[in-house]
């Protein structure tokens, strides 16, 4: 009788142990997820302050330095005239700075500011106008 409830709490604790780890695991992927999107965010409405007619911006991808908290994207910009340019750039999201960005096409990336919505895609898929 003893071996059995000592067998049946074994298996219990391994269980628990298991969904806490797992449950752990999904809860710190979305947060890094989060986070990314914010910064995706915020990054978008630096270039309305750095470009004009900016008509939509998609997130080809993102990526993250720990060390040193910089993200490098990747976006396919779409001017007011339907004209597009590829270009990546950095971005220091707890300075709210881009801190580089290549220059592709100058018709389309043009200094000023956006002050109208723009339809972002982020690197997830999801969409949003700001």
């Amino acid at each position: 009788m003893k071996k059995g409830r000592i067998i049946l709490i074994s298996v219990a604790v391994v269980i628990i142990v298991v969904v806490l780890i797992t449950g752990g695991k999904m809860y710190m992927d979305n947060k890094k997820e989060v986070e990314k999107l914010e910064a995706e965010k915020q990054s978008v409405e630096l270039l309305k302050k750095k470009f004009s007619n900016i008509k939509e911006v998609k997130i080809e991808s993102t990526g993250y330095n720990r060390m040193t908290g910089f993200y490098r994207m990747v976006v396919k910009m779409t001017n007011e005239e339907g004209k597009a340019v590829s270009f990546d750039y950095g971005f220091v999201k707890n300075r709210n700075k881009i801190s580089d960005y290549g220059v592709e096409d100058r018709e389309v990336q043009k200094k000023g500011v956006t002050t109208n919505k723009v339809k972002i895609i982020y690197s997830n898929g999801t969409e949003e106008e700001i």
